[in-house]
């Protein structure tokens, strides 16, 4: 997994942590950047939380020192807001998320919604390259509607407009995450001047598979319980568990880093034996403390 790809002249391993809100914050992206992830890309971050000052995008767009080039996402729809914000953007990369399906990112014309627009795509991407001079790349979906491959229209002219790579997750918005991932329609874009990434079921059992059918992948769901993925190492759940928490404490308050634990102790204790007593403690913990007391507990059980 020691293959780089050159995204706008920076050289990138070729297995990336996909970005997933509420999930790839500061603390993750540094876990997984420390097991070899080759690029990390920060949640999505609004065009307009960040217009107009919100206090929710700050948290999002801080950087770990290891996050070399650093990567921000961003969603939005106008290109004169994208060009507005550049000043405030002090990353290397910057991704442009135009395949969200949620419907309250949908409704105003962002993430998914740009499938439809692909002029508009275009229009943004152009102008947020001129505001900042920094490479711009673009993640996707098939198309809105289950069958609807809009896709390659959307590609063709963002990459016309200077897009330095394009990622696509092969689900249609509609599917929002059923069903399984189309990698052999991803594929058939594959004929663009610039690194087509896969995103979408890439797992241990077959990323060696899709890095040989494609320029680089973004590991999602699978690295939320597995870190190491990146690597290909195996490492005990209780040692990322621990990990994680202190990065989590190193960036955050103890309100945050207990709820992070909550939901990622789910996918690093799945299965394991004593893991449905460590969640229940986790559950129950009210102070980062109390969590890594529950880890204790769980690694002396004998």
């Amino acid at each position: 997994m020691t293959r780089t790809v050159d995204i706008g002249g920076y050289k990138v391993g070729a297995v990336w942590l996909a970005p997933m809100a509420g999930y790839t914050d500061i603390a993750f992206r540094e876990l997984c950047k420390s097991y070899g992830a080759g690029l990390t890309v920060s949640e999505m971050v609004s065009v307009r939380g960040l217009m107009y000052g919100s206090v929710n995008t700050a948290p999002l767009m801080r950087l770990a020192d290891s996050e070399k080039p650093s990567c921000i996402q961003l969603f939005g729809s106008e290109p004169d807001d994208f060009a507005r914000v550049a000043d405030k953007l002090d990353c290397d990369m910057i991704d442009i998320n135009m395949g969200c399906p949620m419907p309250k990112i949908v409704k105003n014309g962002d993430g998914s919604a740009l499938l439809d627009a692909p002029d508009k795509a275009a229009a943004i991407v152009r102008a947020l390259i001129r505001a900042t001079g920094k490479p711009v790349t673009v993640k996707t979906r098939l198309g809105r509607r289950n069958g609807e491959n809009t896709a390659a229209r959307l590609l063709e002219r963002v990459v016309e407009a200077g897009a330095a790579a394009v990622t696509v997750h092969g689900r249609y918005a509609e599917q929002r995450y059923t069903g399984v991932c189309d990698t052999d329609a991803v594929k058939a874009l594959d004929r663009l001047p610039v690194p087509v990434v896969l995103s979408g079921d890439v797992d241990r059992g077959n990323i060696s598979e899709r890095l040989g059918s494609f320029s680089a992948v973004a590991v999602g769901r699978a690295a939320l319980g597995d870190p190491a993925i990146f690597c290909g190492g195996s490492v005990p759940p209780e040692t990322v568990a621990r990990e994680h928490m202190r990065l989590l404490v190193k960036y955050f308050d103890d309100r945050y880093a207990v709820n992070q634990a909550r939901k990622f102790f789910v996918h690093y204790f799945k299965g394991a034996d004593g893991g449905k007593a460590l969640r229940a403690a986790v559950n129950a913990a009210t102070t980062a403390d109390d969590v890594f007391s529950a880890l204790d507990k769980f690694a002396a059980r004998g």
